[in-house]
């Protein structure tokens, strides 16, 4: 019998660094810094699965440009930081700071991907 699991890479990165558990893979495009032996789920032969956990920050509609362009401006600093990029990457983190404009097209992507993944979701609407 083969158990296996999916789980986001902080709980279990202390775990899969003491060696007691084996990650057989990372859904993510490039292997991660903190479990660089551990290959990415296209090195296992499943190129389809690219599936990468992220943060942001999201304000209302209608919110002026200004503000959008100035929180964006803060975090950005805050995500290149040499303090914040080690703190992620020791937690198994890939810190990447965007534009507004990329981190809309990383949610409409993750979007058409959970549809194709998931027809029913789409069937309903809850993805477009």
């Amino acid at each position: 019998m083969l158990r296996s699991r999916s789980n986001t890479l902080p709980p279990a990165i202390g775990n899969i660094q003491a060696g007691t558990l084996r990650a057989i893979a990372v859904a993510a495009p490039q292997r991660l810094a903190a479990i660089p032996d551990v290959p990415t789920t296209a090195e296992a032969g499943f190129p389809a699965l690219d599936v990468v956990q992220y943060y942001g920050l999201a304000a209302p509609a209608g919110t002026p440009r200004g503000i959008v362009e100035r929180l964006n401006k803060e975090l950005r600093t805050i995500v290149t930081s040499e303090d914040f990029k080690s703190r992620m990457t020791a937690a198994g983190g890939s810190p990447v700071a965007s534009t507004p404009e990329e981190f809309a097209a990383n949610i409409q992507r993750e979007e058409r991907q959970v549809g194709r993944v998931d027809p029913e979701a789409r069937a309903q609407g809850r993805v477009t």
